[in-house]
């Protein structure tokens, strides 16, 4: 197969400058000959525990997907002082989580071994798998945890980072010390883990890691040292948060995050539109004083289809790698620039080569494996290199999270401490409603509880505690182009599911505040309740007869069954907008009905 090389490069696309020798990375499976529309992969499944098994409570359902590593080591010799001798990959998730104290405090876990071995013994086919599953499972669970080795975590967190399809959280954790060693990190990582996805903080960012109580985006971080338990850092950019006992901090966004909730946000590498043998052989050549080429040479006769080199200073590689660079270019192998030091951002390029900006060799040559499998053409390999790769901000993804910011899959970022709600008569039910992720602090730290509620805002935090994913229907609503992108799905699902309709002009009216007869009789439809064919009788409140008939026989069976409750004065109060407290303390009641 050859690669299409255009002269002609897009403005917004990145290149590069020198490349490298041979630290040949893990083999891919064979490359298929494919185009930009390769064939989409047979439908495949895992068997993920059935979510009913363990949705207990109204605490998040989080599943751990186990791949082995040294969290899950048992020491060699039974001597737990052996922090380097041991058995990586030994214990099964279900003990693990037997012996971990506290999970049943943070959610609702379940565990999946996928396998049982060290990071380095899975080939890039597993990882296909491996994502699928993660993919699966997330469509019935709040959030994923995948445990790994740490040795080649980088690279399985970042496959997973531009694979996984859903925008919920997906946390990578291992440990630098067998689970059964003295003074392990192990169950500390795997509790912080859970707790974090659990949480819904990084929904939206992706895959992130997290260990030593440091979390980090999947893109960045690296492995830092052989053996310190704080090793993983992310050179140039910084940690993502960290997690301190019961405070889960994010002090910054990643270029996904920004761009929630838009088309953007989902990378092209979809694995179900491919199959496993369309990920090609893509290497890694590394530079050094006076390398010679036959790296580079040797790597592409074994069928290399993309080649990263790890580059001098600001990428550079010696004259005989440069030529034995141009020589494989010809041959349409496609390069990607990065250097050996550790940090750096690549610039410039030419024919057949790409710039990796930031990215460190390893994750580049993810980056390429997954462009080269998706399309033959450079110069789109090079526009994804600059859109997905890349993670500078733009201003235009600034302003994503609008007023509906509160409510999660819009685009909100969740507060690590929520400063308008000390002393609130509803602190306990917002709390509650955060950590189950049906609703939001705003990106300035505060939740507005007594700010009046829209209709889009509360259809959103309804479907998100019904927790029960389902097709939406065609929105037909004369105003449908004003409900924006975070609202549009849920609201689609509750129109098919009969939960909510438009007005009798046929609008919808998604920002308009939503009255608490609306939302009496939203949470009657969805719930089905059985609705009394003559409510005449009223609901028991003072001003029954301002109850709109409409209205009446959904406020009545909300209130008999626990969810509704009156003003001080004893009125309903039917046409007065509901605010966000109202609405999180009867959606925190409805999961419990």
């Amino acid at each position: 197969m050859k690669i299409k090389h255009r002269k002609s490069l897009t403005a917004k696309a990145l290149v590069p400058l020198l490349a490298v020798t041979m630290l040949s990375a893990t083999a891919g499976a064979a490359y298929a000959e494919t185009t930009a529309a390769p064939a989409a992969a047979a439908a495949q499944t895992f068997p993920i525990p059935d979510v009913a098994a363990i949705d207990k409570t109204a605490k998040p359902n989080v599943l751990v997907v186990a791949t082995g590593g040294t969290i899950s080591g048992h020491v060699n010799d039974g001597d737990p002082t052996n922090f380097q001798s041991y058995k990586a990959g030994s214990f099964l998730m279900k003990d693990m989580l037997s012996q971990l104290p506290g999970k049943e405090k943070i959610a609702d876990v379940a565990d999946y071994q996928f396998g049982n071995k060290g990071s380095g013994g899975y080939a890039i086919a597993d990882l296909y798998d491996l994502s699928l599953a993660v993919d699966q499972a997330l469509k019935t669970y709040d959030g994923v945890v995948v445990t790994t080795g740490t040795d080649t975590m980088e690279e399985i967190g970042y496959f997973l980072d531009l694979t996984v399809r859903s925008e919920k959280p997906v946390v990578i954790t291992g440990s630098m010390r067998p689970w059964d060693a003295v003074g392990t990190d192990a169950p500390a990582n795997l509790y912080n883990a859970i707790k974090l996805s659990a949480s819904g903080k990084t929904k939206w960012y992706g895959t992130v890691l997290m260990l030593n109580d440091e979390i980090q985006a999947a893109r960045d971080v690296t492995k830092s040292n052989a053996h310190r338990l704080d090793t993983f850092h992310s050179p140039l950019l910084g940690d993502l948060g960290y997690i301190d006992q019961d405070n889960i901090s994010l002090y910054r966004l990643n270029g996904r995050a920004l761009k929630a909730n838009t088309a953007e946000w989902a990378t092209p590498f979809d694995l179900t539109k491919i199959q496993k043998e369309d990920l090609p052989l893509v290497e890694i050549a590394y530079s050094y004083q006076e390398a010679g080429g036959g790296g580079i040479e040797g790597l592409v006769s074994e069928g290399a289809k993309g080649i990263v080199t790890a580059g001098t200073g600001a990428g550079g590689i010696s004259s005989k790698m440069a030529a034995a660079r141009a020589e494989a270019i010809k041959q349409g192998v496609v390069f990607v620039t990065t250097t050996r030091t550790g940090s750096g951002t690549m610039y410039g390029g030419g024919e057949g080569i790409i710039a990796g900006d930031s990215l460190n060799p390893q994750h580049a040559r993810i980056m390429l494996l997954l462009s080269l499998a998706f399309s033959d053409d450079f110069e789109t390999i090079q526009d994804w290199f600059a859109e997905y790769a890349r993670q500078d901000v733009d201003q235009a993804d600034i302003g994503n999270a609008d007023a509906s910011e509160g409510v999660p899959g819009e685009g909100g970022v969740h507060p690590a401490a929520l400063s308008d709600i000390g002393g609130h008569w509803a602190q306990a039910s917002i709390e509650k409603a955060v950590a189950a992720g049906i609703a939001a602090g705003y990106a300035d730290g505060t939740f507005k509880p007594n700010q009046n509620l829209t209709r889009a805002e509360f259809t959103v935090m309804l479907v998100n505690a019904l927790k029960a994913p389902s097709a939406g229907g065609e929105l037909t609503f004369t105003d449908s182009a004003r409900i924006g992108k975070w609202a549009a799905a849920q609201v689609s699902q509750a129109v098919k599911a009969g939960i909510v309709a438009g007005y009798a002009d046929g609008t919808f009216r998604p920002d308009a505040p939503i009255t608490r007869a609306e939302l009496a009789v939203m949470i009657a439809k969805a719930k089905k309740y059985e609705l009394s064919a003559d409510a005449s009788s009223g609901a028991g409140f003072s001003d029954d007869a301002d109850i709109p008939k409409w209205a009446a026989a959904g406020i009545k069976a909300a209130k008999e069954h626990g969810l509704l409750a009156g003003r001080s004065d004893g009125r309903f109060d039917s046409n007065a907008p509901a605010s966000r407290s109202e609405a999180v303390a009867i959606l925190v009641k409805l999961l419990q009905d």
